[in-house]
């Protein structure tokens, strides 16, 4: 049997693994427990809030992209971008109001104005994510993430600013704010009538989240 073909695909084989190694991309997958979503809120009477613990999604960095945060700036950095994509996903019935007082009342609102029956996921969809330095070593990569977000069914185009932090064990945490203005989405401000009278909610809601991933092998 003639054995050169052989050698010369073992000898390519072994030449092109380095290379494809260095091409590979970084994916990191949402974990089940650390994550973190506080949505900020006012009315007529008084502030409110609401949380959840549940964050989907997967984030997926170019090659050559490192959050080595004792450096100035991650590697594999194009211009000041970060070669990303990424999907994020929050079920609407996982978020729950933090009052005191008939809790789910206000879970039964924000539903119903969000139209979760039809839409039950805000999502969003990463286009591009900017690097914004100075970085102090030690410390979170500041960033923008502009992307769509899409709440009860309607799409707009955000920039959102965010938090890059390495974590132990191969994780990374992404936290960050989202400021949405309710009729952007269509969502009309609650304004239940209570026995106190009728509560107005403001317009303008802020989007609070702490998301851990971790990469996968």
């Amino acid at each position: 049997m003639n054995k050169f073909p052989f050698s010369i695909a073992a000898a390519l084989a072994f030449w092109l693994a380095p290379i494809v190694h260095a091409e590979a991309q970084t994916r990191y997958n949402t974990q089940p427990r650390g994550n973190s979503i506080r949505v900020d809120g006012t009315s007529t009477a008084h502030d409110w809030e609401m949380e959840g613990g549940f964050i989907g999604g997967y984030i997926e960095f170019g090659a050559g992209v490192n959050l080595d945060k004792t450096q100035a700036a991650p590697a594999g950095l194009q211009g000041d971008k970060i070669p990303a994509k990424a999907h994020v996903i929050i079920p609407v019935s996982t978020i729950h109001s933090k009052a005191e007082h008939m809790p789910g009342v206000m879970d039964d609102l924000m539903q119903k104005s969000m139209k979760a029956g039809d839409f039950p996921r805000i999502e969003f969809t990463l286009t591009e994510m900017t690097f914004k330095g100075p970085h102090a070593a030690g410390k979170p990569f500041d960033a923008d993430a502009a992307g769509e977000l899409v709440i009860a069914g309607v799409t707009n185009k955000v920039i959102l600013p965010i938090n890059l932090e390495t974590l132990d064990e191969g994780k990374i945490k992404v936290s960050g704010t989202a400021p949405v203005k309710m009729t952007a989405y269509g969502i009309s401000p609650p304004a239940p009538v209570l026995a106190i009278g009728t509560l107005r909610c403001g317009d303008d809601v802020k989007i609070l989240f702490d998301w851990i991933l971790k990469e996968k092998k």
